[in-house]
């Protein structure tokens, strides 16, 4: 059995803007910086260990892994195959693009019919956002597979990636489940193939914390 937390970045400045991020590589706010910071202390009171953390190299993420294991001593390797979506001319764009199918009717389905997601020029598709994310837990589950727990640091997209191919789910499945906000926590466990979530989502500090 593997255990695999599985959280995403804390916030940006092109979060609270709403653009599009993608492969944009963007530094975390201070508020970002904090939130990571609280999770960090919060798995550390409760004495959380793990073996191994893993980090798309994007500095948003990579900066979060950093802040949230380094009560650890490990360290964060990062996995070039955990960056996010490419979304090539989307980048830097309002997330309307993503999210109105009337405002952009070949990239607004994206949430609502993913299935349906067109590649945007110079972009992904989704279908190769999940190869890579298949690519990588194959790796990884084959390396760590006797019990051990390991810190997986991405994205939003990313991560729904690596929850859909983890439970064999179909691509008109991608979002299904809990949407993460920054610094949210999938945990899930893998044992002999089959996946188990035990919590999708978690959020380790209070909103009012950061404000």
């Amino acid at each position: 059995m593997t255990e695999l937390y599985i959280i995403r970045h804390g916030r940006t400045v092109w979060n609270a803007a709403g653009k599009i991020q993608g492969s944009a590589d963007i530094e975390l706010t201070e508020d970002g910086r904090l939130g990571a910071v609280l999770t960090g202390e919060a798995w550390e009171k409760a004495g959380l260990h793990f073996d191994a953390v893993y980090s798309s190299p994007l500095k948003r993420a990579y900066a979060t892994a950093l802040l949230v294991s380094g009560y650890t001593g490990l360290t964060v390797n990062r996995e070039d195959r955990l960056r996010e979506l490419n979304f090539g001319v989307l980048e830097g764009q309002s997330f309307e693009h993503i999210q109105d199918a009337d405002f952009d009717p070949d990239h607004g389905c994206f949430f609502t019919h993913p299935e349906l997601y067109k590649r945007p020029d110079g972009g992904e598709s989704l279908e190769e956002l999940c190869a890579r994310a298949a690519s990588f837990l194959s790796d990884l589950l084959s390396e760590y597979k006797d019990g051990q727990r390991v810190l997986i640091v991405a994205h939003g997209a990313m991560n729904k990636a690596l929850m859909l191919t983890l439970k064999h789910g179909e691509l008109k499945d991608f979002w299904a489940g809990q949407l993460q906000k920054n610094c949210g926590v999938n945990i899930v466990r893998v044992a002999d193939g089959k996946c188990t979530v035990v919590e999708e989502g978690r959020v380790y500090f209070a909103p009012e914390a950061i404000r």
